[in-house]
C-alpha cells in the first residue's frame, strides 16, 4: 500500500519522445525517472545536494534490481515513492515504486543500493547518517524473482567472446550524455544498452518475426532486470557492449549484456534482463517460435 511509504519522491508523465517502438515507456526513463527520485529520497535523509557538492561526495549506484509489473503508455501521469531500507557503512538501499497518479497502478518497482563516497571513491571517514525505523518491509511484489546478486561472469572482452557473447554495441561517449563532472549520466547506461539490443535481436529471430518487428506487430519488453555497476565511463570513453543469452523458457528468455571501457579494458556494467516477446496488438505475451527456439538454442551461452 501506497500509504505506508513516508516520501514521494518524484512527479511527471510519459512523453511521446520517451516511448519506443514497442509504444511503451522505454527502460532508459524508468532509470532516469527514479534516479532523480533517489535523489529527492537521500535528501529527506539530510544528504542534500549541496552538502555532497560541499564535501566533494557523489551517490554511486552500485546495483539496482527492477520488476516491471505493467506497460506505462503514452501520456500516462506516474508518481514514485520510496524509502530507505537499510544502512550498512556508507552504503544505503533504498526502495521505489512507480505508480499511476490517480488510480495508484503499480507500474514498476526498484530495489538500489547506493555508495557515498569521496573524491578518491572510497567510504568518507566522517559520514554519519541515521535511519529510523519506520516499520516498512519491502512488499513481496518488489523482491527479486530470478535475477539476483553474483559474480560478474567474465572479466575480459576475449574472455566473454569465448563464452559465446556476441558483440552488440560499440560506441563513444558524448558530452550530452555527460554530467557536469564529465562522467556519463546515470541512465545512459541503460540507454546503451537498450540500443544494443536490436543487434542481438536480429540474430535470434527469425525472417518472419522481424518483418512482423518491423510492421510493427511484435515487439518484446523486459519483466525484471538487474544491473551491477563497477566502473564510470567519461566524456569520450570508448565503450564495447557484448550481449548473450543465459537461458530461456516457452515465452522468456534471460539475457546478460556487458559493458566494457575500451580504453581501461575493464568491465562497467552488467546488466541482466528476462524479456518476454509481445503481441502489440493484444499487448500480450506471446510463446517463441520453434524456428526462435531452434536459434536460441545455438546461441545459448556456454
Amino acid at each position: 500500500m501506497t500509504e505506508t511509504f513516508a516520501h514521494t519522491v518524484h512527479r511527471s508523465s510519459v512523453n511521446a519522445w520517451e516511448c519506443d517502438e514497442n509504444g511503451h515507456l522505454n527502460v532508459r526513463y524508468y532509470i532516469d525517472k527514479n534516479y532523480q527520485g533517489l535523489i529527492h529520497l537521500l535528501a529527506e535523509f539530510g544528504l542534500y545536494p549541496q552538502l555532497l557538492r560541499q564535501r566533494d561526495w557523489r551517490m554511486a549506484i552500485v546495483s539496482q534490481h527492477i520488476r516491471f509489473h505493467r506497460e506505462v503508455r503514452l501520456a500516462i501521469p506516474i508518481t514514485i515513492r520510496g524509502q530507505l531500507v537499510g544502512k550498512q557503512n556508507s552504503r544505503v538501499t533504498a526502495y521505489t515504486e512507480m505508480r499511476h497518479s490517480r488510480d495508484d497502478t503499480l507500474f514498476a518497482s526498484f530495489y538500489s543500493e547506493i555508495d557515498i563516497v569521496n573524491s578518491e571513491d572510497k567510504p568518507p571517514e566522517d559520514f554519519d547518517l541515521r535511519i529510523n525505523d519506520s516499520g516498512f518491509q519491502v512488499p513481496d511484489h518488489g523482491v527479486a524473482r530470478s535475477l539476483y546478486a553474483e559474480e560478474i561472469p567474465v572479466k575480459s572482452v576475449k574472455e566473454a567472446l569465448d563464452m559465446g557473447y556476441v558483440e552488440t554495441g560499440r560506441g563513444t561517449v558524448m558530452a550530452e550524455e555527460c554530467g557536469t563532472d564529465g562522467a556519463m549520466e546515470f541512465y545512459q547506461y541503460g540507454a546503451r544498452i537498450a540500443d544494443a539490443i536490436p543487434n542481438f535481436m536480429s540474430i535470434l529471430q527469425s525472417d518472419a518475426e522481424f518483418a512482423l518487428r518491423s510492421s510493427g506487430e511484435l515487439g518484446g519488453a523486459v519483466i525484471e532486470s538487474r544491473a551491477d555497476y563497477y566502473s564510470v565511463l567519461m566524456h569520450n570513453s570508448r565503450f564495447v557492449i557484448l550481449s548473450g543469452l543465459r537461458s530461456f523458457t516457452a515465452k522468456t528468455k534471460r539475457l546478460s549484456h556487458l559493458l566494457f571501457d575500451l580504453d581501461t579494458e575493464l568491465p562497467v556494467v552488467h546488466s541482466q534482463g528476462v524479456a518476454v516477446a509481445l503481441d502489440l496488438k493484444t499487448r500480450r505475451s506471446v510463446s517463441f517460435s520453434a524456428d526462435r527456439i531452434n536459434r536460441m538454442q545455438a546461441q545459448q551461452l556456454k
